[in-house]
């Protein structure tokens, strides 16, 4: 089995800003009108052409993303409600734009691992991270109807699944392979 992943496109916050939405609420945002045009054209890689199953994190952005691969692809969707992106408190506090930003840099700088000096002790460690998606892309990992599978996700969880906290900048719609033997 080849398994790919592949980030998904740009996303706007703007809706959820204005409706005040908070928590889990704020990953609700779509895709911008680059970020459709990068789906778009991301779809048109060679890697993913005969895929034979789209697996797509339940947030709008990556949803989207898969909706606009499927379509180009003709393939099916379905969801893996446990490959959402990194959590920046893993109790789902209220937190600000700035805050998350800053607990993000604290999760990148350190590797994915708590440090005493560390201002934000709750978000979602590498650990963490890798725990909860794994069991949901295992048993696409075993099906045997499967020969290439499209995983559409988030930086954050790319990470988890290469096993590299402090991997560079992933760019939307940027697509990695996944060697097997990162799923041990």
């Amino acid at each position: 089995m080849t398994i790919y992943l592949m980030r998904h496109g740009e996303p706007t916050y703007e809706d959820c800003f204005r409706m005040g939405l908070k928590g889990q609420g704020a990953e609700l945002g779509q895709l911008t009108a680059a970020g459709i045009a990068q789906a778009e054209e991301g779809s048109k890689d060679p890697r993913i052409q005969d895929a034979d199953l789209i697996v797509s994190s339940p947030y709008p952005r990556a949803l989207h993303t898969a909706a606009i691969v499927s379509r180009r692809i003709d393939r099916p969707i379905e969801v893996a409600v446990g490959i959402f992106e990194w959590m920046p408190d893993v109790d789902g506090a209220e937190m600000s734009p700035q805050e998350i930003y800053d607990a993000w840099q604290e999760y990148k700088q350190s590797g994915g691992v708590h440090l005493p000096e560390h201002r934000y002790h709750n978000w979602e460690t590498h650990a963490q991270l890798r725990a909860r998606v794994l069991p949901w892309v295992l048993p696409y990992a075993q099906r045997t109807d499967i020969e290439k599978l499209l995983i559409v996700c988030h930086g954050g969880v790319m990470r988890a699944l290469l096993n590299e906290p402090s991997l560079r900048k992933i760019h939307f719609c940027e697509i990695r392979e996944l060697p097997l033997e990162c799923l041990k």
